[in-house]
């Protein structure tokens, strides 16, 4: 064990000597360096008493929850069903649940859920009382579904916002950042019923939240919120399933475009955010992916954090105690990656893949070949598929006045899978998403930037959008061609000692025009 000390000496160190002149001086691992540089603070630090893995398990418990859409109902995610599936005890799993929601006692009902919209900076949750003739209901009855599947849902509904990152937004953002107008948002309020505003930027006017009678009530405070989400909620009569799913489908984007209203009266007729894309994506990750591929998720974010290189043999006890989960969770974990070719298992143990050029050649031309499959269906379909496309092109402007790769690189690759999800393809949306992942962990380990490349990235997602709202299959595909070949001369340019074969590559995609 270091003493304080001894970091700070460390980390003082750092500002007059490389990396590994100091590992090589103090004895300390170079990832160890790496962490104590990051902290603010190096002394050691107190113990609450709250069990270690408590917190951990409260993440994962999150995530899993956050996804599981209106599923949280049933037995698959019941405590007992999580703490199987994570090996972690039925207890722990217990506490991370109830954090989430609220006791079902206080489940009341007499209202009824009529909105939820999203965007930075702005989440807005609707809900009016149920009348008397209102389904029967008199107004002032209790809920129409068992108390304990509204418990469940409100976790679910908690879990989305907390895994989404909603209380970061003003650590993450500027007050620039947004994807959603402001305005479009704002002018939801003026509809009927009651609405509880996530405002921490004091964007909703004075004029609609003040007085006793207001309809409106805003909180600055992530917590403040979600406990009066959670009350709001427990006064519902039900939490509808379509807004689970919505949720659920667009964690991963930050709950960024969501807009969920009260169903008509024929239910199916839905936005086609909420019905198509769903249903599109009804394999990702709510209906096949297994507990176990979250954790795998979860792992390879952990593996590209610690700083692996290829080649570099993956120890799951030293990552079991990093992550303070089970290690039967992360064998599991570890071999799921293996099975799906993210990690190399040919020598036995799981570790960091050897890339070489061949691979990544392989990769993008394989890519490019189910690209223009997925272009050719999409510009065949109505206009309306392209709702989350055109969703997902906001997040790629948006991202590159940042000039940060990592953002322009994460919101191109998010935009090509909404194309293959648009598509109506479910087994090539399945096979881009498995490329995709794999195509991450080659620019994590291989750390190349994008960053310069942003207004091209920009410029061609554009071109390809607009080529698709003319149905012109030809353009769009002459643009993802383009596209893909510009990615692969980039990591030429940055791999030029890697001996990059350009020759090869044009062979590959010239088989493929």
């Amino acid at each position: 064990m270091y003493s304080p000390e001894f970091r700070r000496q460390a980390v003082a160190a750092l500002e007059t000597s490389t990396l590994a002149e100091v590992a090589l001086a103090t004895g300390a691992s170079p990832t160890s360096l790496r962490r104590w540089a990051s902290r603010s603070d190096l002394s050691d630090r107190p113990r609450s008493g709250r069990p270690p893995i408590q917190d951990t398990a409260d993440r994962v418990v999150e995530a899993l929850v956050a996804t599981a859409g209106a599923r949280i109902s049933g037995r698959d995610y019941s405590t007992r069903a999580l703490a199987e599936a994570t090996g972690l005890s039925q207890s722990i799993v217990s506490r991370s649940v109830r954090s989430l929601t609220v006791p079902v006692a206080t489940v009341t009902g007499g209202h009824e859920i009529i909105l939820a919209a999203s965007g930075f900076p702005l989440v807005i949750v609707g809900d009016r009382r149920v009348v008397a003739g209102d389904e029967g209901d008199d107004g002032g009855g209790g809920p129409s579904v068992p108390p304990r599947r509204i418990q469940r849902r409100i976790a679910g509904i908690a879990a989305a916002l907390r895994s989404a990152g909603v209380g970061r937004w003003r650590q993450r953002f500027d007050s620039e950042h947004r994807q959603v107008p402001t305005g479009q948002l704002l002018d939801l309020l003026s509809g009927e019923g009651r609405f509880l505003v996530f405002d921490p930027l004091r964007e909703v006017p004075d004029d609609l939240v003040a007085g006793p009678d207001s309809r409106v009530s805003a909180c600055v405070d992530f917590e403040e919120f979600l406990d009066a989400l959670k009350v709001m909620l427990a006064g519902c009569q039900d939490i509808p399933g379509s807004l689970l799913d919505l949720l659920s489908a667009r964690v991963r984007h930050g709950l960024e475009g969501v807009l969920w209203r009260e169903s008509a009266p024929v239910e199916p007729v839905r936005s086609s955010i909420s019905s198509d894309s769903m249903e599109i994506s009804s394999w990702l990750p709510k209906e096949t992916r297994s507990i176990t591929e979250h954790l795998a998720i979860a792992l390879r974010e952990e593996i590209i954090d610690s700083g692996y290189e290829p080649g570099d043999r993956i120890n799951p006890r030293l990552l079991s105690r990093r992550m303070r989960v089970p290690r039967a969770s992360v064998d599991a974990a570890l071999r799921r990656m293996v099975d799906d070719k993210l990690l190399d298992g040919s020598r036995g143990g799981a570790r960091i893949p050897l890339i070489t050029t061949v691979d990544v050649l392989d990769l993008y031309a394989a890519r490019m070949a189910i690209g223009e499959v997925v272009l050719r269906s999409l510009s065949l379909r109505p206009q309306r598929y392209l709702v989350p496309v055109q969703l997902a092109l906001r997040q790629v402007e948006a991202s590159a006045p940042t000039r940060s790769g990592i953002d322009v690189e994460d919101a191109d690759l998010h935009f090509q899978q909404e194309l293959a999800r648009a598509s109506g393809l479910r087994e090539s949306a399945r096979a881009f998403e498995s490329l995709t992942l794999r195509l991450r962990l080659f620019i994590s380990v291989l750390q190349l930037d994008y960053s310069p490349a942003s207004d091209r990235i920009v410029s061609d997602d554009r071109a390809m959008f607009r080529a698709l709202s003319r149905a012109d299959a030809k353009t769009a595909i002459d643009v993802w061609r383009g596209k893909v070949d510009n990615a692969v001369r980039h990591m030429a340019g940055l791999l030029g000692r890697r001996r990059f074969d350009q020759q090869l590559w044009t062979q590959l995609t010239r088989s493929l025009g």
